[in-house]
């Protein structure tokens, strides 16, 4: 059986999370890229839900913008807020 929506949604949050935590230690191109392109896939998902995301999303491109990988941390924050959304919204189904 595939994947459902939320499976893929948390699966795309586990290697953002792992792309990030990279992050946290030092700047990296390969993972500040993939860490972006994840946000982008996450933007449909999320419409609904922009507090978070937005957020996610703007300490992203800060950390691209800045190659300061301090702005790992919030996103990460981020990450994992919406992370235990789609959790929760599991956890209800």
């Amino acid at each position: 059986m595939a994947p459902g929506p939320y499976e893929r949604v948390l699966e795309t949050l586990e290697d953002l999370d792992a792309r990030l935590a990279g992050l946290e230690v030092g700047y990296n191109e390969t993972n500040a890229s993939a860490a972006r392109e994840h946000v982008d896939q996450l933007g449909d998902f999320f419409e609904n839900d922009p507090e978070d995301f937005v957020a996610l999303r703007e300490a992203v491109e800060r950390l691209v913008e800045t190659e300061d990988s301090t702005h790992a941390a919030t996103a990460k924050e981020h990450a994992d807020a919406l992370r235990d959304r789609v959790e929760a919204q599991l956890d209800d189904e």
